[in-house]
């Protein structure tokens, strides 16, 4: 991924885009596998619609996606979960 310093507007956009979906699609694999309800902050939903669909971008941009958010701490690495150990992987990207 290029620096933030050489992306344009549309490709940053994109990326937070990317970050979102995999943000959701953890959130969502979470409630599935536990049965749990996830409340969100007001802030992290999108005023209009569903959030974006993991399904709408490239197996490279969603991988830049959760390793962005694995290190700004929002999300578990593979190597921090139970995945390590034969579970299923809880990160992004499942």
């Amino acid at each position: 991924m290029k620096p933030a310093s050489e992306m344009s507007q549309t490709e940053i956009n994109r990326f937070c885009s990317a970050a979102t979906a995999v943000y959701f699609r953890v959130l969502s694999s979470h409630a599935r596998r536990t049965g749990e309800r996830i409340p969100l902050p007001p802030l992290v939903c999108p005023k209009k619609g569903k959030p974006p669909c993991v399904c709408g971008f490239a197996c490279e941009e969603l991988a830049e996606a959760e390793e962005f958010l694995v290190r700004l701490g929002v999300i578990a690495g593979r190597d921090d979960c139970d995945c390590a150990e034969g579970g299923e992987h809880h990160g992004g990207g499942d």
